[in-house]
């Protein structure tokens, strides 16, 4: 899930954006398409019928279990074309998705309890009856977060309803977003790392596996548009300072006429 978002950032910056650029500034372009990928990110985050929120819904009912939550996502994604379940599959409560880097198999052993990522409450309550400050004071930081004292005391403690209770998914699509967000406000600069084979052998270079890690990844676009395009940009002070010779007599002839032309 975070490789497939950083991947739709990295093509919105690298290809998309760089394109628009020569679009708005008049060159002539022939527009390189670049695999999108916001039907997988659909597919895994869409509310209402996103593989994460089926796993908090399931989280917030009672009595659910990894099969229940194997059946929802059978019948709300099947038919979507990132997602696959075949009767293999089905049979032993699994799934794939077709993610921009290939197809990845999910067993869904386990996902509900994991998502839960419950403190035992006889845990909480031992760390809150504890003398020591710190052991308190850590006990009330991996509280869930809206618990609330009662006045019984450190014991009277109330414990989040299952239906605010943060769970592990919620939790780590709001911290991608967060991450997002900053990167969006950046400038940023990218380095890929491949492997060079399946193996994990030394001195052993794939060029099949590179290229297919390479395509996946949208670098062979990134390629095309730096190769067609204007990769060295030049400040126009910069341009002028070094390339001014070139035109040393039109500007002296500019600066002879009646208007003055800025270089």
């Amino acid at each position: 899930y975070c490789n497939e978002a950083l991947q739709q950032q990295f093509n919105l910056f690298v290809l998309k954006k760089e394109q628009e650029e020569y679009e708005r500034e008049g060159i002539q372009w022939s527009f390189i398409s670049f695999p999108e990928n916001q039907d997988v990110l659909d597919l895994i985050d869409k509310k209402g019928s996103g593989i994460l929120n089926i796993l908090d819904d399931q989280c917030r009912a009672p009595g659910t279990t990894d099969k229940t939550f194997a059946n929802d996502i059978y019948q709300k994604c099947t038919g979507h074309t990132r997602f696959e379940a075949n009767f293999r599959q089905v049979g032993a409560r699994q799934f794939g998705v077709h993610h921009y880097a290939g197809t990845v198999e999910y067993d869904t052993e386990g996902f509900v309890e994991k998502n839960r990522d419950e403190l035992p409450k006889e845990a909480t309550e031992l760390l809150l009856s504890s003398t020591n400050e710190f052991v308190k004071k850590l006990a009330n930081i991996i509280s869930p977060p809206t618990a609330a004292p009662t006045g019984g005391g450190s014991r009277g403690r109330k414990a989040a309803s299952a239906g605010t209770r943060v769970t592990v998914g919620g939790q780590f699509s709001r911290q991608l977003q967060e991450l997002r967000s900053k990167i969006d406000l950046t400038s940023p600069h990218y380095v890929r790392c491949l492997k060079p084979n399946d193996l994990l052998v030394p001195d052993h270079f794939d060029p099949v596996n590179i290229v297919d890690q390479l395509r996946c990844a949208g670098v062979i676009e990134a390629v095309r548009v730096s190769r067609v395009g204007y990769p060295q940009r030049y400040p126009h002070s910069a341009f002028v300072a070094r390339y001014r010779i070139l035109g040393l007599q039109a500007l002296k002839k500019a600066a002879r006429g009646s208007r003055k032309v800025k270089p």
